[in-house]
């Protein structure tokens, strides 16, 4: 009973020096945080320029690129509805064939005098 009081002590005791060394670690955290936010502040204004000519430049990209993408989208979507039209009719060439069989059997064809 006595081992399992002091595993029960060394169990607090860790969590304890737990407990404080992260919120020795989160003061450091927020103290760095606060030394630097100018710094962050300062190097974002300075991106926003770079920014804008970034994004400036991929609307001009979209821009030549999209009529493209279009047509090839719209060859595509062509391309595909033949191919399913293709694909519901080819199993049904043997009842075609089979048809059209029976039709030459039992067509009446003009008797020649």
């Amino acid at each position: 009973m006595l081992g399992l009081i002091a595993l029960a002590g060394l169990l607090f005791a860790g969590l304890a020096v737990t407990c404080v060394l992260g919120i020795a670690f989160f003061v450091v955290k927020v103290v760095f945080w606060a030394i630097f936010l100018p710094f962050r502040l300062l190097f974002k204004l300075m991106w926003v320029p770079v920014g804008l000519v970034m994004g400036a430049l991929s609307l001009v990209a979209g821009a030549t690129l999209l009529p493209i993408l279009l047509v090839v989208g719209l060859v595509v979507v062509v391309l595909g509805a033949i191919a399913a039209l293709i694909a519901l009719l080819v199993p049904a060439i043997p009842f075609i064939l089979l048809g059209l069989t029976i039709w030459a059997f039992t067509r009446k064809r003009p008797v020649a005098a």
